[in-house]
């Protein structure tokens, strides 16, 4: 953003940080960088807003709360983070037994004490921040258990001694008991001996969150010197950032930020200060992993969605099931809630060595999207009402129509000036009686039936006989379906031997092209079929007069009764407007159906209205329709 990007940041928390906001790092850190962000007009912060998949040229859908930000980037950065793991031990799904980041996240964001008295396995610096946050939270250390060697120090260890906390080496958690009807922990075995306690939090390493950069494209691999998963992208307008990108350190983190950010807007062609170089290439630390060993007496959860353990996937590879997919598809292993965030690397692991293989060779199943939960509300799109208007909408407006939604359509209920709804409808009515009047019917279905089986195809559809009805013939068409209900009605205007212009009701018209879709493909005839509705738009000139106003116009088509009689149909222009036209009634009187493309429909419109003012033509509405 400094550099005069648009950025997005998209943080799935309700405030942002990660780490920082629940950690044992200088409050400092984060609020400067929070400050920055404030200052930039042109970064937009969405919190508690969750990026639930990567598809194809970063189109990324952001989902806050019921609201689906469709957004599409030209450069990513991901910063996901990482997954902190559990350790595998007899009963380690106990109530008391937790993360060392879930304890934090306790203690800092809601203000939560977690146990009173607490045994900390640490294989990191982080157990070690987590001992000591729990010291400040008046919860009492009973012991840190450190499963490396003497030789592994850490340089938090001095401060913890100095706060009389116990730190015991080279051992780690074998096992945990609970209280009656193990409804909370109750103490934990370490190195033959039983220590008593309410709390347990684990700190034995994280795993990158591989969901997003592998539908990104992205690689996930096992370092085994040290014994961590790696991601690698190709190269691209993907970036990773932080811990997901394998940093350990918040300086390293920040750094990581840096160069993935110079990355993204060297694609973008903005000018990018040139980073300074390191000053000392760091070596990556080897991690302690923690042997899993099946427990004799089970209950040793891999998977605490799908209550596995370690002998039920070991049993699966006995079974020949050695690749990881059909490991997964014959445990469930990873097929819960969590989708295999906790359980997907010990899951790596087992399999590995019940099959003699690496865990790089195994790898871990397929994070396909979404990422996390999604509600149907959100996938269905929009929430308002659907609203659809013809093309004549604004000539309905501009002559005072009372507006109104028939369905997702808008139409003119009546038209009037100053006088009331019932006196509109009236006039409206004798209008049509006794002159002319003008109705919008551009909301009806418009099907065209094109082929040589069009006619067999509608005798199939429709109980009149289309098959034998001449070229420029008009004729009623009543649709049945299957079991010889009534489903639709409307006209069939045969404009050619193997074409046939036909109207479908307002409401009707998606379901009738369905069924004309799927019956043409069951029963494999010579037809196409091509949906109009909002192609054409159609106007209904009505009365004793009609005849009169359409002859007043300028027209390539004799109107005259011995030229057009009734149930007819002709193609041709009216007003320099391309139109079909059909001699049918649905009022009682003689009647005209003009249907012309949707863009010259205001033209054809004014058109008529000018010819019909001496005959007193009036527009008419639903109501008077009705």
């Amino acid at each position: 953003a400094d550099a005069g990007a648009d950025v997005v940041l998209c943080e799935e928390n309700p405030e942002i940080g990660g780490a920082l906001s629940y950690g044992r790092y200088d409050p400092a850190v984060l609020s400067g960088l929070s400050s920055r962000l404030a200052a930039l007009p042109n970064l937009k912060l969405l919190t508690g807003t969750v990026c639930n998949g990567w598809y194809e040229d970063n189109w990324l859908p952001l989902i806050h709360g019921d609201r689906l930000h469709r957004t599409r980037a030209r450069e990513v950065i991901l910063a996901t983070g990482a997954i902190e793991q559990p350790a595998v031990f007899r009963n380690n799904d106990l109530p008391g037994v937790m993360l060392g980041g879930a304890a934090q996240r306790l203690i800092r964001h809601y203000g939560v004490r977690p146990g009173d008295s607490a045994v900390v396995l640490a294989a990191h610096d982080d157990g070690y921040r987590t001992a000591l946050d729990l010291l400040d939270a008046s919860v009492s250390v009973v012991e840190l258990v450190d499963p490396r060697s003497a030789g592994a120090t850490s340089p938090l260890e001095a401060d913890l001694r100095g706060k009389g906390v116990a730190i015991r080496k080279g051992a780690t958690i074998e096992a945990a008991e609970g209280t009656a009807g193990n409804r909370h922990l109750a103490r934990v075995r370490v190195g033959g001996s039983w220590i008593a306690c309410d709390l347990l939090t684990v700190s034995i390493g994280s795993a990158p969150a591989w969901q997003l950069p592998c539908q990104a494209g992205g690689k996930v691999g096992y370092d085994a010197a040290t014994q961590t998963m790696a991601i690698t992208l190709p190269e691209g307008p993907v970036h990773l950032a932080g811990a997901v990108a394998g940093t350990d350190e918040i300086e390293d983190a920040i750094a990581s930020g840096r160069r993935a950010a110079s990355a993204a807007l060297s694609r973008l062609g903005h000018a990018v200060a040139d980073e300074p170089p390191a000053a000392s290439p760091k070596v990556a630390r080897p991690r302690y992993v923690q042997p899993i060993v099946a427990d004799p007496k089970g209950r040793d959860f891999v998977d605490f969605d799908e209550d596995l353990q370690v002998k039920d996937l070991q049993n699966a590879t006995k079974d020949g099931y050695r690749e990881i997919e059909l490991v997964k598809r014959f445990t469930t292993v990873g097929m819960g809630p969590s989708q295999g965030r906790h359980s997907a690397l010990a899951t790596a692991r087992i399999v590995a060595e019940a099959t003699g293989r690496t865990v790089g060779e195994i790898g871990i199943t397929t994070a396909r999207p979404p990422v996390g939960p999604e509600t149907l509300g959100v996938l269905a799109g929009h929430h308002e009402a659907l609203e659809r208007r013809t093309a004549l909408h604004a000539r309905h407006v501009a002559l005072n129509a009372a507006m109104k939604p028939v369905g997702a359509w808008w139409r003119p209920y009546h038209y009037s000036d100053s006088s009331s709804a019932d006196e509109a409808v009236r006039e409206e009515i004798l209008a049509v009686r006794e002159g002319v009047g003008l109705l919008d019917v551009s909301t009806l279905g418009k099907l065209e039936i094109r082929g040589p089986d069009a006619g067999e195809f509608l005798d199939r559809l429709y109980t009149m006989a289309h098959a034998s009805q001449p070229v420029g013939r008009v004729r009623y068409c009543l649709m049945l379906n299957e079991m010889g209900s009534v489903v639709d009605d409307g006209v069939a205007y045969r404009m050619a031997q193997d074409q046939f212009y036909v109207t479908a009701t307002t409401g009707a018209v998606a379901r009738v092209y369905a069924d004309m879709l799927f019956w043409n493909a069951e029963w494999r005839l010579k037809v196409d079929v091509l949906n109009l509705t909002g192609a054409f738009s159609g106007l209904n000139v009505t009365g004793p007069k009609a005849r009169q106003v359409l002859e007043a116009l300028q027209s390539d088509i004799d109107f005259s009764r011995d030229a057009f009689p009734y149930l007819s149909g002709r193609e041709g222009t009216v007003a320099g407007v391309p139109v079909r036209v059909m001699r049918i009634g649905f009022t009682g009187e003689l009647s005209y159906e003009l249907h012309c493309p949707s863009s010259l429909a205001p033209a054809l419109w004014d058109a008529v209205m000018a010819a019909g003012r001496p005959h007193g033509l009036r527009p008419y509405g639903l109501e008077a329709s009705r």
